[in-house]
């Protein structure tokens, strides 16, 4: 479709979907045209009013349709505005009650949704009976004996267990010397370390770390650089084979590692 440029008059072709809006047949035509003739925002832009920020004082030039009770400079203004104005902020809408303290006996107010929790006029008050109460539990206490030391103590009755002690220290020292969770009594007990690896261990041990090359199969470090000997671990662990050694030790079931790398695989294994 054919229409005329609105600034030079020169004749363009333009889109259907284009027609109404497309007015210029380039972009200087239509900076000249709106130089000439100036858009509607350009008037309004000339009906600016000088204000002045809430928070700071500064002064701002806005739009009459811009311009509101509170007016703000930037974000951070009104956030500062707002935060030393807070409980000044909607208090039209608050719903007070009246209480009696539970301590003092004075009338206090507080908004509608703390009349439920609100017991107390001030801290004081909430202190002082904190403290009172806290005497009365205290009073409740039973004396008993440590396990370890003997040493009489005070404990709430909700605090009494089986085994009682006056400190941490006195609850490790029982618990190592009378081995509660060491051995079979522990939880994650496995059988315990197996030190005989039967006759050919060591021989095989050499076989496995010339086989790796000297090499930990999961890191790659070398003997020379790891600075010592190299762990070799059983893929599957010594003591699923019942105590048979000659197949526990077969090359394809040992692995070159490092202590790092040696202590992955074991955490693997067990967790």
């Amino acid at each position: 479709m054919k229409k005329h440029c609105l600034n030079c008059g020169k004749e363009m072709q333009v889109k259907p979907s284009q027609y109404e809006r497309k007015k210029y047949c380039s972009r200087k035509c239509k900076i000249d045209y709106q130089k000439k003739n100036p858009p509607l925002y350009w008037k309004q832009m000339s009906k600016k009013q000088l204000i002045h920020c809430t928070y700071c004082g500064k002064e701002l030039l806005r739009k009459p349709s811009n311009i509101f009770k509170n007016n703000f400079c930037n974000k951070e203004c009104k956030r500062l505005f707002q935060i030393k104005n807070g409980h000044l902020i909607n208090q039209h809408l608050r719903k007070d009650v009246k209480l009696i303290c539970k301590w003092c006996g004075k009338q206090f107010i507080v908004p509608e949704n703390r009349k439920a929790t609100a017991k107390y006029c001030s801290k004081e008050c909430l202190g002082r009976a904190n403290g009172e109460r806290g005497k009365r539990l205290y009073k409740k206490r039973i004396t008993i004996s440590c396990e370890y030391c003997k040493k009489p103590f005070e404990k709430k009755p909700s605090e009494l267990r089986k085994l009682n002690f006056c400190s941490f220290d006195c609850m490790g020292k029982y618990y190592a010397e009378s081995k509660m969770f060491s051995g079979e009594n522990n939880g994650a007990w496995n059988g315990g370390d197996i030190s005989y690896y039967g006759p050919n261990w060591y021989s095989q041990r050499r076989k496995a770390r010339k086989r790796d090359n000297y090499t930990c199969q999961d890191c790659g470090i070398i003997e020379q650089e790891y600075g010592r000997e190299l762990s070799i671990h059983h893929i599957v662990p010594f003591r699923n084979f019942k105590g048979d050694w000659e197949r526990a030790n077969e090359l394809s079931n040992l692995v070159s590692l490092c202590e790092p790398c040696h202590r992955k695989r074991h955490s693997k294994y067990y967790g």
